[in-house]
């Protein structure tokens, strides 16, 4: 048994310390007051006791990692309604956001006709071939505007991609978001046949009867914040420590082991788990890993604000499980989700006629003056104006509301990000002991986080040369 330091406390780092704490002795250290990084519930002043998310409000349930995570930690999982779908704005109206795409991308222009008009439909349709990419990866969106017109970008693709990255999509990298979609940027071949094919795949699966079709997300009672103190309280089951408001001012190596040094006292450890956003990363690592330094604090990150409120409905139903909103709508908020009718559970547990809602603002390269030089009172009063318009309730009041300031918390996966991030591991991997683990890496959902950080743990927990 060795001692293991674990520096950030989000999901990837108190993944990655529950998994190592079975056999090693391990302290988790946290600059914050709190745990769980972009994982946060709010009660809104109490008018929700049970709490809902203000961060990140569900996980992939297709992926394994953290369902079966979850049936570890002893949490029993929820899923959405399945009764209430989503739409998107475009030019001023809500429309039924298409079924049969690969994030967005249709196989036929039909299938899009009625959101992005005839013409748009048809330049779709009469795709135009471009030579295979000179590189392994290419922005997604320029790739797509080329092929298939600038319309099915701007009104579906980038603001799908802007759900998950708070990011425009002709920044990130194809490769990354839609891997699926990469051999036709690869060999020169057709979007629309290789989407035809993979729709055609999704398709036979759902039919099968050995394979019945399994909810795309899930969450807890309480929302997915739920994990973070479930894994804290195994963590400390099983003898680790956890600190908060504990910052660190960089990492030295001493021989064969790793000094953490912090505000406080030093910690000395046979292992180190760096799981902290890039930039901080970047920074502890200046000194035993300049060049890994320097290539991490090149990843781009980007700021957004979500608004949590409790709305009274004022006699009206609300209807779907929310919207997204292209950047060229125009509007203060990019994207509203109706809690209360996605997540049934909450229902429960608020005044007949009032719904949860949650509204999101900011986009990558935001300059302050959009939002984030706003006051919180400014920032709810600019997206509940737009909440109203777009979903057609004037007459409906907040009962509740509050602001969370999400500053730099979301990487950008620009083209070429893989490979980036293959040097750095390879530069990580000369150093023993030392891991890096977080959203930056190989994914921003949860279940990839939770990969990242169990693959760390079994690299640790193997016997050292």
């Amino acid at each position: 048994m060795g001692q293991i330091t674990v520096v950030g406390g989000g999901v990837s780092g108190l993944a990655a310390a529950y998994r190592l704490s079975a056999d090693h002795r391990v302290t988790v250290v946290e600059a914050g007051d709190r745990l769980g990084g972009c994982l946060k519930a709010t009660t809104l002043d109490g008018a929700v006791p049970i709490g809902i998310d203000t961060g990140a409000e569900a996980s992939l349930n297709r992926r394994p990692e953290t369902r079966g995570l979850a049936a570890e930690l002893g949490l029993d999982t929820v899923f959405p309604s399945t009764r209430h779908s989503s739409q998107v704005l475009n030019r001023g109206s809500l429309h039924a956001i298409p079924k049969r795409t690969i994030m967005g991308v249709p196989a036929e222009a039909a299938e899009v006709e009625s959101l992005i008009g005839t013409e748009a439909a048809s330049r779709l349709a009469a795709e135009e071939l471009t030579d295979p990419i000179d590189a392994d990866d290419v922005s997604l969106g320029q790739f797509l505007s080329a092929r298939l017109g600038d319309a099915i970008v701007d009104s579906l693709v980038d603001p799908l991609l802007g759900g998950v990255y708070a990011g425009r999509c002709r920044d990130l990298s194809l490769a990354e978001t839609v891997p699926a979609l990469l051999p036709a940027a690869v060999e020169g071949t057709s979007v629309l046949d290789l989407v035809g094919r993979l729709l055609a795949a999704r398709d036979a699966q759902a039919a099968s009867p050995d394979q019945p079709a399994e909810p795309v997300f899930m969450s807890f009672e309480g929302g997915i914040n739920r994990l973070i103190p479930a894994l804290r309280e195994a963590i400390v089951n099983n003898g680790g420590t956890v600190r908060l408001g504990a910052g660190v001012a960089g990492v030295d190596r001493d021989g064969e082991r790793w000094i953490v040094r912090g505000e406080g006292d030093d910690i000395e450890s046979d292992g180190l788990v760096l799981a902290t956003p890039a930039h901080v990363t970047a920074g502890l690592l200046t000194s035993v890993a300049p060049e890994s330094a320097s290539r991490l604090g090149e990843i781009p990150y980007a700021s957004t604000a979500l608004v949590a409120a409790l709305v009274d409905l004022r006699g009206t139903d609300l209807e779907g499980s929310g919207f997204l909103v292209p950047a060229t709508e125009g509007t203060f908020i990019k994207a509203s989700t109706f809690v209360s009718n996605k997540w049934p559970w909450t229902a429960d547990h608020i005044p007949a006629g009032t719904a949860l809602v949650r509204m999101s603002i900011g986009r990558f390269g935001d300059r302050p003056e959009v939002w984030s030089s706003l006051s919180d009172e400014e920032i709810i009063e600019r997206a509940f104006a737009d909440w109203q318009t777009i979903s057609s309730r004037p007459g409906s009041q907040l009962v509740s509301a509050e602001v969370q300031r999400w500053n730099s918390a979301l990487p950008q996966y620009l083209p070429g990000h893989a490979g980036r991030i293959a040097d750095i591991d390879a530069q990580i991997a000369a150093l023993p002991g030392l891991e890096l683990a977080g959203s930056a890496f190989e994914g921003v959902g949860i279940p990839a986080c939770i990969a990242r950080a169990d693959a760390v743990a079994q690299r640790l927990n193997q016997p050292q040369p």
